[in-house]
């Protein structure tokens, strides 16, 4: 071989050389760019599943948590591990219109932060807390059955009612009435909700003195309840 033959052999390679580094510079980039994107997403995801005055999860949050949970149920029946499933308790708090009526909406944001910590406090890592908006949560609690979920709901009711929220010098007492409705791998998300709202509605009924000696729910009760199972 020439040396002039093996000269140009050399000089031929470097563009070459050149041409890859640049390209393996710009695949960098745009693998960078794709996380950036990735992380960006997956963040506006979580913020719009995420209440902002609370920081629980929403009602939109709460509902994608929930098929995911009776998804999981039923791939857990699949597989011979048992029915899975839990225990949803619907949360509606007494008394408190009046509270932002009398107080003011600051105040009715501080007693909305407060129950959130207190739900978040009382139940397991697993379980989960949400709010639907208004004054109305949503627990979630797994591997949990009516029974447990029905004496769990009342723990937390009875110390809510032990604590308060301090406003300008006005102790505003914590109370809810709470449906308790099971789920597993065979049912609809919108069927579970209806259910606990229904028992929910019946609690606060039961719960509030009627001159006429018999329970009666809340005016618009089923409306609501079938606007929340439609997510």
């Amino acid at each position: 071989m020439s040396p002039l033959r093996g000269s140009r052999i050399a000089h031929a390679a470097a563009p070459v050389t050149l041409e890859a580094s640049a390209l393996e510079s710009q695949l960098a980039e745009a693998r960078a760019t794709i996380a950036e994107q990735r992380e960006r997403i997956a963040y506006l995801e979580s913020l719009s599943m995420t209440d902002e005055l609370t920081g629980l999860l929403n009602r939109r949050g709460f509902f994608s948590h929930f098929r995911r949970e009776i998804a999981a149920a039923r791939r857990q029946r699949a597989k011979g591990n048992g029915k899975g499933g839990g225990v949803l308790v619907i949360i509606d708090l007494d008394g408190f219109k009046r509270i932002n009526d009398t107080h003011g909406h600051m105040a009715g944001d501080a007693y909305l932060r407060q129950v959130a910590r207190l739900l978040v406090g009382a139940v397991r890592e697993e379980d989960v807390v949400a709010r639907l908006g208004g004054d109305e949560f949503a627990l979630l609690l797994a591997n949990t059955d009516a029974a447990c979920g029905a004496v769990r709901a009342r723990q937390i009711a009875t110390a809510a009612c032990r604590r308060g929220v301090q406003w300008n010098n006005a102790d505003l007492p914590i109370r809810f009435s709470f449906g308790v409705q099971p789920y597993g791998a065979d049912d609809r998300e919108e069927e579970v909700i209806r259910l606990a709202d229904s028992h929910m509605y019946s609690n606060k009924a039961g719960r509030r003195p009627h001159s006429s000696g018999h329970k009666a729910a809340r005016p618009g009760a089923r409306s609501a309840a079938n606007r929340r199972a439609t997510g």
